[in-house]
């Protein structure tokens, strides 16, 4: 089966992903790897590119300053625990509209329908932390330096440390 892993992505970030993950002298390959073992002994993590935070207890994404600098996009990231409910959740994000994800957070960061395949076995688990950064990272070049840097490796470390296996992202 062929893996189309750019398909929904936006054409510039498209391109450089598969510019980036092509080793010299290879051909484009769509980065995949396959599970080690069953989905029902899996830890599973969440990410969304939505700009969720969690509503009176963490920082909005700067989406002030984004109207101020449209060439830039705020590059940080928000831990949003396993437990959090819909009403805990807030978004600051400008490129998208977010009414649907208000209504149901579970459109943009599953966590509850995970939890559900949690309980049915289905999965092995999900992990204690999920993730929300904001996708629009500047045009007409995004800047991607801060989560190459920073914001990626702190991000990878703390899902190691909670023993993620697999990754469930979800665009905006």
């Amino acid at each position: 089966m062929v893996v189309d892993s750019y398909k929904w992505l936006p054409y510039r970030l498209s391109a450089w992903m598969q510019m980036e993950w092509q080793a010299p002298g290879e051909p484009a390959t769509t980065p995949f790897t396959p599970l080690a073992k069953p989905l029902n002994s899996t830890r599973f993590a969440l990410l969304t590119t939505g700009g969720l935070y969690l509503k009176g207890q963490q920082q909005p994404f700067d989406v002030e300053r984004e109207a101020r600098e449209p060439d830039w996009g705020d590059p940080s990231y928000r831990v949003i625990p396993k437990e959090t409910m819909l009403g805990e959740i807030e978004v600051a994000h400008t490129h998208y509209n977010p009414a649907d994800a208000v209504e149901d957070l579970n459109i943009l960061l599953p966590i509850h329908r995970f939890t559900e395949l949690e309980k049915a076995g289905e999965i092995g688990s999900l992990a204690p932390s999920a993730y929300s950064v904001m996708g629009y990272q500047g045009h007409p070049v995004p800047d991607y330096t801060q989560w190459q840097e920073r914001y990626g490796p702190e991000i990878l470390e703390q899902m190691k440390a909670e023993g993620v296996e697999a990754l469930l992202l979800t665009p905006a």
